[in-house]
């Protein structure tokens, strides 16, 4: 039996790293907390009033989200926005309405804008999860919400 090996394999490199050092990698990765005031110029009216909602519920944590994450909150905005809109045309038309091509002229067909809103649900979805927006995402990625903590103090099952 060949005995084992306790050196790294040649050219491979074995980095203890300090939590202070990782944090500062981390940073370096993802860039310094968001600033939220830059408020994206792509934006229309429903995506923007979306960014300062975020804004306000996350003022106070300073790095949850960095500059790294800028598109991906963008993104997120902008399906925010699409979703809304397509919603205020099915609130206003309903979920059927009059055909408008050839074929459909005289007859009842499903809103467009209900394909619309189920591709933003989509995208909203993929976006919430992407970035932690949801219970379920906090969650997966590690982050306790604030109104939890401390609920399991009597139980010594917890």
């Amino acid at each position: 039996m060949p005995a084992r090996r306790t050196d790294p394999p040649k050219g491979l490199k074995l980095i203890e790293r300090k939590p202070a050092l990782r944090v500062a990698k981390e940073a370096e990765i993802g860039g310094l907390g968001l600033d939220w005031s830059n408020r994206p110029g792509v934006l229309d009216e429903a995506g923007l009033t979306e960014w300062d909602r975020l804004a306000e519920v996350y003022a106070m944590d300073a790095t949850r989200f960095r500059e790294g994450e800028r598109a991906a909150l963008v993104a997120y905005c902008s399906w925010w926005s699409a979703f809304a809109s397509a919603a205020a045309d099915v609130r206003d038309r309903g979920p059927v309405v009059e055909g408008r091509s050839d074929m459909d002229r005289g007859r009842m067909v499903k809103n467009p804008a209900t394909v619309a809103m189920r591709e933003a649900s989509q995208q909203l979805r993929y976006w919430a999860r992407e970035l932690g927006l949801t219970t379920d995402a906090r969650v997966r990625i590690g982050l306790a919400d604030t109104d939890d903590q401390g609920q399991d103090d009597d139980n010594p099952f917890a």
